[in-house]
């Protein structure tokens, strides 16, 4: 960084770095998590997935250093690929989630210190911040800026991995968030949040949408100079990321959460951050059409942009893709390598769409039919998608929806397991209702069928009867029967609530022991939770 840092003392003492550890505060330091480690591993392997196509564009020579962690990375480009599926789910997953680390310091780790500025250092722990009784009389804001302040000043020179800011801040307190952010850049630091809302929850929109704070892009270089950070995640901030720039070329993963930003800045991330791998906006309400066009972008995720209205994809390497919102119009334009697909649209019926049939890896989709459409487009199925082994359905269990998943499993015929989360209980079992179902169903490879939220709904009752009909007679199948519900955690992770009447849940188990258990195949084995 060319520029003086904002952080020199103008009374530096010349011994001033005889002891390191005094810039570390000796008081409230917490625990790191135990999950930093996996977190900074899978970083490490994100990182090092197509490293190699931006050290090849640079003309200066390799040091020692660069040579060795190039050899160790020749033929990364694939390794996603070449991965089994549990263990490609299982390393997104925990990616995904939200570490944290209660700690108002640093602690010292191999590759640099953590430092977390939060509430914690407005509670009195750290010895540094010297606590006194007009503290409490003054804005909360003004007291944290002033302890982060003397904080970020005995930190001087030190080197920073992990750099997050998580309080109630806004546009005006940037002359404070400007010089923070560029300490961050000064520390080398790889793990950039900052999550400025309150209690970890996001401020009134009428407010933060007037006095959201600017990420000062022009800390991190003028673009011909690549910063360190790999994972950048802001929270009630806008972002305006310019079209050329190369101050984001080592960008691994980008998560923006009710972050102003347009269109035109998604295609500038697309075309500044050539290593990108994990791309999540939330609550992005200013996006409309949203056009993703990116070589190595690997998972993309979407959710709860309420304005937009259309998304195109063109990404060759885009292993899963998660919506979550209102209905749009999804255009998978080039996602050959797509194996889990999430569209959740909150008041309409999911579909397949014809860009499906150019996924020849596709295993897992997740599908809502949430609304008791009276004419429901089978239509949409005529096509088999035979990659196709894995179903999760959030349904409103109504007869024409049910149809609507039998025409669904028929034309996915190599099924192996299918869950349904059931989202209405007020359709008790009748036996009066006669329905016809599509003919030449077969589902002989389908061997687990997992129900939530069951209560004995009709419909339901009468898929699941056809479905293990249509089953292969001669190995075993099993069906589990839930009465709970449960939320989806994305790709497919399911989270029981403990809610409701259980006197009421065990007349549930009670029906479906009466309902199913008479009329299912001696190779089905019925479990009921």
């Amino acid at each position: 960084m060319s520029r003086a840092s904002p952080w020199t003392p103008a009374n530096l003492q010349p011994d001033c770095r005889e002891d390191k550890k005094r810039r570390l505060p000796q008081g409230h330091t917490g625990e790191v998590n135990s999950s930093r480690s996996a977190h900074e591993d899978l970083d490490d392997m994100f990182a090092s997935l197509s490293i190699d196509s931006v050290l090849a564009q640079e003309n200066s020579g390799e040091r020692p250093k660069d040579r060795k962690r190039k050899s160790c990375q020749e033929n990364a480009g694939n390794l996603t690929n070449a991965l089994p599926d549990d263990v490609l789910e299982n390393m997104f997953a925990s990616l995904s989630i939200d570490s944290r680390v209660t700690s108002t310091a640093s602690m010292r780790s191999g590759k640099g210190s953590f430092i977390i500025l939060d509430d914690n250092i407005l509670a009195g722990g750290n010895s540094d911040c010297t606590t006194t009784s007009t503290d409490s009389r003054r804005p909360r804001s003004e007291v944290f800026i002033e302890r982060v302040n003397d904080l970020l000043l005995r930190h001087v020179g030190t080197r920073v991995r992990v750099f997050e800011i998580r309080f109630d801040l806004n546009s005006t307190h940037a002359a404070h968030l400007d010089k923070w952010v560029q300490f961050a850049s000064e520390a080398g630091a790889q793990d950039v949040k900052l999550s400025l809302c309150k209690n970890t929850t996001s401020c009134p929109e009428h407010f933060v949408t007037a006095n959201r704070y600017n990420f000062p892009l022009h800390c991190f270089g003028d673009g011909r100079q690549r910063s360190s950070m790999r994972k950048l995640d802001l929270t009630n901030c806008i972002f305006t990321p310019p079209p050329d720039s190369g101050a984001f070329s080592s960008l691994v993963c980008l998560y923006l959460v009710r972050v102003t930003i347009t269109d035109s800045g998604i295609q500038n991330i697309c075309s500044c951050c050539p290593i990108l791998r994990h791309l999540r906006l939330a609550r992005c309400d200013n996006l409309v059409n949203v056009r993703i066009s990116h070589e190595v972008l690997i998972c993309l995720d979407i959710f709860r942009c309420k304005k937009l209205v259309s998304v195109e994809i063109h990404a060759t390497c885009l292993l899963i893709f998660e919506y979550d919102g209102r209905e749009v119009h999804i255009n998978y334009a080039s996602t050959p390598s797509m194996r889990f697909l999430v569209n959740k649209f909150g008041h309409q019926n999911g579909y397949l769409s014809d860009g499906v049939e150019g996924m020849k890896r596709i295993r897992k989709i997740t599908l809502t039919f949430l609304w008791p459409s009276e004419k429901p487009s089978y239509t949409l199925y005529a096509i088999k998608f035979t990659a196709i082994q894995f179903i999760n359905l959030f349904i409103l269990p109504s007869w024409n929806n049910v149809r609507g998943v039998a025409y669904l499993v028929k034309a996915t015929p190599y099924l192996k397991r299918l869950r349904l989360e059931a989202r209405s209980g007020d359709h008790h079992y009748r036996d009066d209702v006669q329905v016809s179902w599509p003919e030449g169903i077969s589902l002989k490879r389908l061997r687990f069928i997992t129900v939530g939220g069951f209560a004995a709904q009709a419909p339901l009752v009468e898929l699941l009867v056809c479905m293990v009909h249509a089953g292969a007679r001669s190995r075993r199948t099993y069906l589990q029967i839930d009465p709970h519900h449960h939320l989806c955690k994305g790709l497919g992770r399911w989270v029981r609530e403990d809610v409701g009447d259980k006197p009421a849940r065990d007349r549930v188990r009670e029906a479906a022991r009466e309902t199913l258990r008479s009329r299912l195949p001696p190779s089905v084995k019925l479990v009921i939770k």
